[in-house]
């Protein structure tokens, strides 16, 4: 265990204080544990995306062909993809991380109505509502929707795989950080150990954070999502650490059940 540092200097008390962790030790041990957090939901949330358009696409498929099949009418089948969209949509939400579910709730907050929908496509086309418009302009809005309905927004997409990298960049920093503590290490098993508690508070802290969110940032507010899940990923680490610094003896023990 890591002799404890001794400061000296002038106090109310007049007494001297010591710290069982240097300040470095534990702004290490916040890092690495915001780190492990930012890159799990970075990871997850670009699968999330992934299975979000890979349904919406299938649906849009599948409603098409019944159109064209003459099963459905296009105006029906623009309204069911519209509605289905929606729902896989708010389904795919529940599994997006705090932060992330912030970020498309900014862009979006709901899904859109199917009016809504089809207004937006006939401004776009013929700068008008959809209801101004004539039966045959009317007929290729609703086709356009139904083709559209398929199509993810771009912009979230490339955003996803760019958290995947990044996410994929903290794993390996959090890694060599890990690693380089253990190669430095007197006692390496121990080290192993403790380097698992750190890692596994910060994971747990970013989530308990990410629970309580919508009380303390509100909806569509990304900013202060991301620093509530990092604060809490951070303070769950240092935790961890401090634990597995007070927990001497059982790391000792645990050290020669030769798992690490």
């Amino acid at each position: 265990m890591t002799e404890p540092y001794l400061i000296t200097g002038s106090y109310i008390v007049k007494s001297e204080h010591t710290l069982d962790q240097s300040p470095l030790e534990l702004a290490v041990a916040g890092m690495e544990g915001a780190a492990t957090r930012f890159s799990i939901d970075a990871i997850s949330d670009e699968r999330v995306r992934a299975s979000y358009e890979s349904s919406i696409r299938r649906m849009s498929q599948q409603i098409f062909a019944d159109v064209k099949a003459g099963n459905i009418t296009v105006e029906e089948g623009a309204r069911f993809s519209n509605e289905y969209r929606n729902k896989i949509m708010f389904e795919h939400r529940r599994w997006t991380s705090a932060q992330g579910l912030a970020i498309v709730q900014k862009k979006k907050r709901g899904g859109k109505t199917h009016i809504d929908n089809l207004n937006e496509k006939s401004q776009a086309q013929f700068n008008k509502n959809y209801e101004q418009l004539s039966s045959s302009q009317k007929k290729e809005v609703l086709y356009r929707a139904l083709e559209r309905s398929g199509g993810g927004n771009t912009k979230f997409t490339a955003g996803t795989k760019l958290m995947t990298a990044m996410g994929k960049v903290g794993i390996i920093l959090t890694a060599a950080i890990a690693t380089y503590q253990i190669l430095n290490a007197d006692d390496k098993p121990k080290e192993t150990a403790r380097q698992v508690t750190i890692l596994s508070g910060g994971a747990a802290g970013g989530f308990f954070a990410g629970l309580g969110i919508s009380a303390i940032c509100g909806p569509g507010a990304p900013a202060c999502a991301i620093a509530v899940v990092l604060i809490g990923s951070a303070v769950g680490a240092i935790a961890g650490g401090v634990a597995a610094d007070t927990l001497d003896a059982e790391l000792e023990e645990l050290a020669h059940w030769d798992i690490f």
